[in-house]
């Protein structure tokens, strides 16, 4: 399906070659100071991890608590 002229920004023509352009570096070059890094991550820290993980056991272990002694707990008739 051909294009439209709308659809092109630009044209390459194949035979064509372009120079280089000549750039001058300054004389006197200083030195930049960049802006500190910080680190951004939506990871969890290694805290939360353990955190989160140890009240995960403690609740299952409570759950695993609960299903072996649950049948023995009379009903109250």
């Amino acid at each position: 399906m051909a294009r439209s002229s709308a659809q092109s920004d630009f044209v390459f023509t194949p035979g064509e070659t372009m120079e280089p352009a000549e750039i001058e570096p300054p004389d006197r070059t200083s030195p930049i100071a960049l802006p500190q890094a910080k680190v951004r991550t939506r990871f969890a820290s290694t805290r939360l991890t353990r955190i989160v993980m140890g009240v995960t056991f403690f609740m299952l272990f409570v759950l695993t608590i609960l299903t072996i002694v649950g049948p023995h707990i009379p009903s109250g008739e």
